[in-house]
């Protein structure tokens, strides 16, 4: 098994100067330099795609789109399962100039209105699949003109009058003779990334094409990525680390990608082994999943040679020791952009640190009142880029957070964390309201709104439980009107219909009142220790044998 570099094959980073980072001209360069090369496998079919054929095929694409009227800066909410139409049409977007707004798949009801209202599209890309799940929502979206289907519908869905349906099959030759696509700038809007509303309703962070492309020649820099490497991709595409921080480190470095549907410990080994993957990501739990797998002879025979985690188990240098590879770092925010990276070359006694500040990036830790503290000493992470257009430029809509955030001019991550003595920094814990589950940022805001809007519901509190696997679940402590009766398994259906799957609590405790300080604020970290400390006292959905799934 040979995992070591080619002659020539690392990165370059001076071939990628931010000024001309966009994603039509990282696309049209590859294609150029390596027509040939496959880019893209898709593993739920076995297409594959060359650098030179996908190039081609988002063209047309683009053409189809500016005829059906997608224009410059108009927002496309795209809605899709991890697909190759899915990526071409990410592309064919960029080239238009159009403003790509990624969506979680499991949002449906209200959450779903207000990412796509929100983010004011008037455009939709929709999965056949999915299409159901966004007719439910149309009626409230009157600024939505256009919605393009992909795939076969099963069945007719009933849509508003005057809606403008479009079949991707339809959409390659309805460019006919159209003008030629625009010479995007590297400043001009690329992607809307909604975060995970932490202390709020979620944001849209706004990402140029510079600093959507920075993920991925950042990390190719840093990584060490390599023309040879491929990257297995099996994190949702409507996640910036799937979009930006794999497939686009694979465009800029000239590797390949492989993309699998989903996530899946039985089929993890095996299709790493099969398409000799050398480079891959993994969120939350995934790592415990395939840590506690049964031990195999076969546990190293595969080219995996980089696994970036997120975060860090303290088991890694024995999965790096059982597995025959390296555990690698890298830490960002959809607010802003990649900042730090652990690397392969950096001393094992700093593994489990989110390593050292990228080129083109400075890094402060603070206390409340945005000092710097000594090294060692806990505080919030800050961050800052030191050339324009490498990071998010705030959130949509949202001038107030906007400023907020970006207060002193370092961005405010609302994360805690410690700088050693020789300059790698550590995560310590979060100061947001937010919830980690299997990989997913949920917020503990959204789940109390949807809450609180049935009739039965007075007030809510949702905090997380930490699980066994270092993983959280979502418990919520309702307040019931009085004399409004309710059932545990009614307020579950009730979020199953108007939130994503993962967002939907597992615990539910019902309360006379909840614990509040003088100023008549939450005191969630009481209930959060309470329940920590005595689960049981809670109602088990899945105890309850109450199963929620996407």
């Amino acid at each position: 098994m040979n995992k070591q570099p080619i002659p020539g094959d690392t990165f370059d980073a001076s071939a990628w100067p931010l000024r001309q980072l966009t994603l039509p001209r990282g696309l049209a360069q590859q294609a150029l330099a390596r027509p040939d090369k496959v880019f893209l496998t898709e593993l739920a079919t076995g297409r594959t795609f060359t650098y030179g054929s996908l190039d081609a095929w988002t063209t047309r694409l683009a053409q189809g789109l500016h005829a059906i009227g997608v224009a410059r800066a108009g927002h496309v909410g795209v809605l899709m399962e991890n697909s190759a139409e899915h990526l071409a049409l990410f592309f064919a977007l960029g080239k238009v100039g159009a403003v790509s707004v990624p969506i979680n798949t499991a949002a449906r009801g209200e959450l779903l209105h207000y990412y796509v209202s929100h983010a004011e599209c008037s455009s939709a890309i929709v999965d056949a699949a999915l299409l159901p799940r966004l007719a439910e929502v149309l009626p409230q979206l009157p600024l939505l003109k256009r919605v393009l289907v992909v795939g076969q519908l099963e069945e007719a869905i009933p849509l508003p009058a005057g809606l403008q349906v479009f079949a991707l099959d339809a959409l390659a030759g309805a460019g006919g003779t159209a003008d030629p696509l625009p010479c995007i700038d590297c400043h001009e809007l690329l992607l809307l990334a909604f975060t995970s509303g932490t202390t709020g309703p979620s944001k849209a962070s706004m990402l140029s094409h510079a600093a959507a492309l920075t993920y991925g020649t950042g990390a190719a820099q840093a990584q060490r990525y390599r023309a040879s490497d491929v990257f297995y991709v099996c994190l949702p595409l409507f996640h910036n680390n799937a979009l930006l921080a794999a497939v686009i480190s694979a465009l800029v470095c000239g590797g390949s990608v492989v993309l699998s549907p989903r996530f899946s410990v039985s089929r993890f080994w095996g299709e790493i082994r099969q398409t000799r993957a050398t480079v891959t990501n993994l969120l939350g739990a995934m790592t415990s999943f395939l840590w506690s797998a049964a031990p195999s002879p076969a546990d190293a025979d595969h080219q995996l040679r980089l696994v970036s985690m997120a975060p860090v188990p303290k088991h890694a240098r024995e999965f790096e020791q059982r597995f025959g590879l390296s555990v690698m770092s890298n830490y960002g925010l959809s607010d802003f952009g990649m900042a730090t990276s652990f690397t392969d070359r950096d001393p094992k006694e700093k593994l489990g640190s989110i390593g050292r500040p990228r080129s083109g990036m400075q890094v402060r830790i603070a206390d409340d009142d945005d000092f710097e503290v000594p090294d060692g000493q806990p505080g919030e992470i800050l961050l800052r880029a030191e050339e324009p257009w490498r990071a998010a430029t705030g959130y949509f809509r949202m001038p107030e957070a906007t400023l907020a955030a970006h207060r002193n001019q370092w961005f405010h991550t609302g994360d805690r964390g410690m700088r050693d003595a020789d300059g790698y920094f550590w995560f310590v814990d979060r100061k947001k309201d937010c919830i980690r589950r299997r990989g997913e940022n949920i917020s503990a805001f959204e789940v109390e709104q949807i809450l609180m809007r049935h009739p039965a519901v007075a007030h809510a509190a949702v905090v997380p439980v930490t699980t066994a696997t270092n993983d959280e679940e979502v418990a919520a402590v309702i307040v019931r009107h009085e004399g409004v009766p309710v059932q545990p398994a009614e307020l579950v259906e009730h979020c199953r219909l108007n939130m994503a799957y993962f967002m939907v609590p597992r615990y539910l405790q019902f309360r006379d009142a909840l614990p509040t300080t003088a100023s008549r604020k939450v005191e969630k970290f009481r209930l959060k220790e309470e329940l920590q400390r005595d689960i049981a006292q809670a109602w088990d959905r899945e105890a309850a044998g109450i199963a929620v799934t996407r």
